[in-house]
């Protein structure tokens, strides 16, 4: 069988899975101690990563005037995932998974510091922001896939929905408290103070993270690095729901959310709205997110997910496309509230039935695969803010958002098993 070469991890889980789980919407942060410590890990790295790109596309915003370097600043930070999230997968199924989030958030702590220096001495251009964020996307690369690859063994399979739940509402919970935090710090201490400030939190999750237990592969691995890698590969192309479940990830990733990466063109050029404008905005779809995410974590039972993870991904895309054709700020902030609601919620969704559907001994190269999605997020930011500068950043991601819709209705309408998983 693919994967074959992975042991079970030597934590029991008949041992977990004997634990009652809390009946709250918080239940896998009140029964779980690990999980608690995952989860603040990764909240805090998150607030980080929103502080700095807040920071670095005002920045370089400033410095260059250009919607194109946004986008190229946003494909810096993508393009790592594509050759890294991946390997780490495969890494974190040898390697002990705590000492490689250690190493991540460790190697990022540094170079913020670094960063702030730079910056504050005014030894700062376009292209060091480019540098910077190549490496900063490489180590966030393996750092999201040795953490999805390590939430099974913080929860038992049947609290799995409300753990992914509760951890996209934590990420989503950051897109609120990251923006709201940079955009007035940006304009009170500068980009070099809030860069300071970042380094602080990813302080702070280095602390939780070290109280996670250590989880080192419990026995021999018999295939190499390159054989587990193509296998978990062949895996996913011969199971069509995990492929699926992969390809419905990626699209709107790709088409939609990078109108994210490109909001401070909209709030400057669009909306006429300065750092602190540019927080509000992101505040407001992270308040959406996060209700998403809380609603996804509430409903253990819910039936048919798969075709109600489908019908959200439509209607997302028809909801940034409204964002884009109205600019009154009122519609504007009820366009990003849903459209954050949405989008968070079938990608908890789309997590959630991943981790049900894939096989255990190929979950953390699945889960690298996945994390790859995110990169089409930075990497759509390039062409969505070259089409920008020749028609309009309004019109490039008008088209993007149709286009996602359709093809997601295609994807289902291909593998009908999709609209029957729950």
């Amino acid at each position: 069988m693919a994967g074959a070469d992975r042991p079970e991890r030597s934590a029991s889980v008949a041992q977990r899975v004997s634990t009652p789980v809390s009946g709250t919407v918080l239940g896998a942060l009140v029964t779980y101690r690990a999980f608690r410590f995952l989860w603040l890990s990764s909240v805090l790295t998150q607030i980080a990563q929103w502080m700095l790109q807040v920071a670095t596309a005002w920045l370089i915003l400033q410095l260059t005037d250009s919607v194109f370097w946004v986008g190229l600043l946003g494909f810096a930070g993508g393009i790592p995932f594509l050759f890294v999230a991946v390997p780490a997968g495969t890494l974190s199924e040898r390697l002990d998974q705590r000492a490689i989030l250690l190493a991540c958030q460790g190697a990022a702590l540094a170079l913020s510091v670094a960063l702030a220096t730079l910056v504050l001495a005014h030894w700062v251009s376009p292209w060091l922001l480019i540098g910077a964020t190549l490496i900063n996307g490489a180590l966030l690369a393996a750092n999201n896939a040795t953490r999805q690859a390590m939430l099974p063994s913080c929860v038992p399979r049947q609290a799995l929905q409300n753990a992914v739940g509760l951890l996209s509402a934590g990420m989503n919970m950051t897109r609120i408290v990251g923006p709201s935090l940079a955009g007035p710090l940006v304009g009170t201490l500068g980009v070099g103070g809030t860069l300071l400030l970042q380094a602080m939190c990813l302080a702070l999750a280095l602390v939780n993270t070290v109280q996670l237990p250590p989880s080192p592969p419990a026995g021999r691995i018999t295939q190499s690095f390159l054989e587990g890698l193509t296998a978990g590969l062949r895996y996913v192309r011969q199971t069509s729901v995990v492929l699926a479940l992969l390809v419905l990830a990626s699209v709107p990733t790709i088409l939609v959310f990078p109108y994210l990466h490109l909001l401070p063109v909209f709030a400057r050029d669009v909306l006429q709205l300065g750092p602190s404008g540019l927080g509000l905005l992101y505040a407001t779809g992270g308040s959406g997110a996060l209700t998403g995410s809380l609603f996804v974590a509430s409903f253990r039972g819910m039936r048919r997910r798969g075709a109600v993870m489908v019908t959200m991904i439509v209607v997302y895309g028809l909801v940034v496309s409204l964002f884009t054709l109205v600019h009154w700020l009122p519609v504007v902030s009820i366009c990003l509230f849903l459209a954050g609601f949405l989008g968070a919620s079938y990608m908890a969704l789309n997590n959630a039935l991943l981790h049900l559907a894939v096989d255990d001994e190929v979950r953390g190269r699945v889960m690298g695969l996945y994390m790859v999605t995110w990169a089409f997020m930075p990497l759509g930011a390039l062409p969505l803010g070259a089409l920008g500068d020749l028609i309009g950043i309004d019109r490039a991601v008008l088209l993007g958002a149709m286009a996602s819709s359709t093809v997601c209705l295609l994807v289902a309408w291909r593998v009908p098993a999709l609209l029957r998983l729950s």
